[in-house]
């Protein structure tokens, strides 16, 4: 009986962190650029320490009661979000789901596809977060000029002269990208490269790439089975209770 009870609580925990995930989704289904996480889960069994071959320990009916479920893996979904068009010459879009803008912040260097920008006092481009959009140069950007245009390949055009180059960054491996909030990303232990020909959209946004209507679809999913484990944990309890009365009325 406490083998299913494992195995049941193993189950809730599972779809507990699933409904989390997708209502961490669901919040963030307006926020530009915004890149949705997703959980991949495997079956678990202890490894024996002691008689690996134990013909019982391998037999089929053992590894079903004894099964629970672990999470694998957590990923980062970077397919590209819908673009919207907005009007607003500091909105900027990139192209495909590769590259990524370049910001100066508190604590280093970060990487967001959100390309709303603005200018600060002092005529940088900022994001949102008023932290600093960098040049190929990684410097910060300055425009003084009312006439701007940016350029598919990343020339920041001021009254008809180039003034600078924005920098798109990529990897080679996406998966060393971490959320770090804000909506920012981190390189762990690789480098960025610089992206040529981004096709970035001047006057466009790109949106979260979460599917609201998907996501509540997996919401209801893991709801049932979340209430389908609780009930097998109800009834393995119950029928302890009753086991444990009927064997105590025997004696």
């Amino acid at each position: 009986m406490l083998n299913g009870l494992y195995v049941a609580a193993s189950g809730m925990m599972m779809q507990e962190r699933v409904v989390s995930n997708i209502a961490n989704n669901l919040a963030n289904v307006n926020t530009n650029g915004y890149k949705k996480d997703g959980f991949t889960f495997q079956n678990y069994i202890a490894k024996p320490k002691e008689f690996p071959e134990d013909i019982i320990r391998n037999s089929l009916y053992n590894q079903t009661i004894n099964r629970t479920v672990k999470l694998y893996r957590n990923y980062l979904d970077l397919s590209e979000g819908a673009i919207h068009q907005t009007g607003n010459k500091f909105d900027l879009a990139i192209g495909g789901e590769n590259g990524f803008f370049v910001v100066d912040t508190p604590w280093g260097i970060r990487f967001t596809r959100d390309g709303a920008f603005s200018i600060n006092s002092n005529n940088e481009l900022v994001n949102s977060n008023g932290y600093r959009v960098l040049s190929r140069n990684n410097q910060p950007i300055v425009i003084n000029g009312d006439d701007v245009v940016f350029l598919p390949t990343g020339e920041v055009m001021v009254n008809g002269v180039q003034v600078d180059q924005i920098n798109i960054a990529t990897f080679e491996d996406n998966t060393r990208l971490q959320k770090v909030g804000r909506n920012l990303f981190a390189a762990v232990d690789i480098l960025p490269v610089e992206m040529e020909n981004p096709n970035i959209m001047q006057g466009y946004i790109e949106g979260s790439n979460v599917n609201a209507v998907q996501e509540m679809v997996k919401m209801i999913e893991a709801n049932r089975g979340f209430e389908t484990y609780q009930k097998v944990i109800q009834t393995i309890d119950q029928l302890n209770e009753k086991a444990s009365n009927e064997l105590g009325r025997i004696a």
